[in-house]
């Protein structure tokens, strides 16, 4: 039961490690290499601060690649008893989605931050 959880929390992990993935690799055939990406924004819409483009998509893809490798070496590695388990199958599954919808909806908003400054076309 304990190495089921962990192998499904793996794919599950994949699946949206695969989607960041993907995305990314779509933005960056769309923007220049000289383009400097929006990391946040700020109350009024604008961008706070930028970051380059290959450096911008490799946050958004090591963060929740390196988190992901430390939580299933966790899981892996640590002695569980069946409620510690489940209570990290949830976690690793919810960061999982959470990581994936946070890194779709930046690359979403600063796409068309770009388009409308004229970097990248529609």
């Amino acid at each position: 039961m304990l190495t089921v959880l962990h192998f499904l929390a793996d794919g599950l992990w994949i699946l949206a490690m695969s989607l960041i993935a993907s995305t990314s690799r779509g933005a960056l055939k769309r923007v220049p290499t000289v383009a400097k990406m929006p990391m946040q924004w700020g109350k009024d819409g604008k961008p706070t601060w930028r970051l380059p483009r290959n450096v911008a998509l490799g946050v958004m893809f090591g963060t929740p690649l390196v988190l992901g490798l430390a939580l299933s070496a966790m899981s892996r590695l640590a002695v569980f008893d069946a409620q510690s388990a489940v209570i990290m199958f949830l976690l690793r599954t919810l960061l999982a989605g959470l990581f994936a919808v946070v890194c779709l909806t930046w690359l979403r908003g600063s796409l068309r931050t770009l388009e409308d400054e004229g970097v990248v076309s529609a």
